[in-house]
């Protein structure tokens, strides 16, 4: 899949987002409510995305072809896209690190999800875990050497899985539950999924990239079966700016121009920087991902220290936070 193809994908995601440009000096209120129709216009585009990517599934396990197989590879690309800007939020139900794991399993540095499709599809087979069903999974049973019947032995019951999972987020993200929570307990979530985000890139950014070693390992990338980890890894970076711009910025620039200014400029100087040929590519260099590596960091400690000062908002800890 190309640069071009993706950068589509994320648009859609930002149209059905409602993203635009915002008006500075909005009160918290006003954050907030941008905030929670924008969580729960994302969810449910997800849940879109996943009924229509089990229907193509249905379709090609009934009637196998190539053309099928490539449709249903682009419906997951869509689907793992449409994922990225509630990966490990911790929003409503996602505090829960297995529903998490029920859409997508990562880090993986044992391959376990190889070893469980290995398990499953072998003369022994153990059945897929509803944590094991999730979009890494069906990356390999749609992007290995496999044959149709062995792909429709577990893409159906896998996908009917996920898709339990997004209901589940998408039920549970809505205005209406996003309501239920009191305010201290709303800012603080909103503001921890930003770092959230900035977090688990950072950790996608330096499991493709050591630079104790200065070295790329193109196999700890987590979509590097179908070969788009760098590039799904710049196009979270570009939703999460896109979110930054249109809610929170204008509270905190209401707050403390200054920093809400230094955070733009921040965004605005990494996404130029990042990697757009995978770690695997013959022709990718180490030099770029050392130049981006260091912006990428500074950009997580804004979310984690300043920003969350500046508001004088706590954030607290969960399962989801990796460390």
């Amino acid at each position: 899949m190309n640069k071009q193809f993706l950068r589509g994908l994320t648009m859609g995601v930002l149209s059905v987002m409602g993203l635009s440009c915002a008006s500075a000096n909005v009160s918290q209120t006003q954050w907030l409510d941008q905030e929670k129709q924008t969580i729960a216009n994302t969810s449910t585009q997800l849940l879109e995305q996943a009924r229509n990517y089990q229907q193509q599934i249905e379709s090609y396990c009934a009637k196998p072809s190539s053309e099928a197989l490539l449709t249903s590879q682009r419906l997951w690309q869509q689907n793992y896209l449409a994922y990225l800007p509630l990966q490990s939020s911790a929003l409503g139900p996602l505090v829960d690190l297995k529903l998490n794991w029920a859409i997508s399993y990562w880090p993986d540095k044992k391959d376990t999800t190889g070893r469980k499709v290995k398990a499953a599809l072998s003369n022994a087979p153990m059945p897929l875990s509803d944590t094991h069903s999730n979009l890494r999974v069906q990356e390999y049973l749609l992007f290995e050497s496999l044959s149709d019947q062995q792909r429709c032995s577990l893409l159906p019951g896998a996908v009917s899985r996920y898709v339990s999972a997004t209901e589940q987020v998408s039920s549970g993200l809505q205005s209406a539950e996003l309501e239920k929570l009191k305010v201290e307990q709303l800012r603080s979530d909103v503001l921890n999924s930003y770092r959230l985000q900035t977090s688990i890139m950072l950790r996608k950014y330096r499991a493709m990239y050591s630079a104790k070693h200065s070295r790329l390992r193109p196999y700890q990338g987590e979509a590097w079966r179908a070969n788009i980890s760098a590039q799904l890894l710049a196009e979270q970076l570009s939703l999460l700016q896109a979110r930054y711009q249109q809610g929170l910025a204008p509270f905190l620039a209401s707050e403390d121009s200054k920093l809400a200014k230094q955070v733009s400029e921040q965004f605005a100087a990494l996404i130029p920087l990042m990697p757009s040929q995978e770690p695997s590519d013959e022709k990718a260099k180490l030099a770029v991902w050392q130049q981006a590596e260091p912006h990428l960091a500074k950009l997580d400690s804004l979310f984690a220290n300043q920003i969350p000062q500046a508001l004088s908002i706590e954030l607290g800890f969960n399962n989801n936070d990796g460390d």
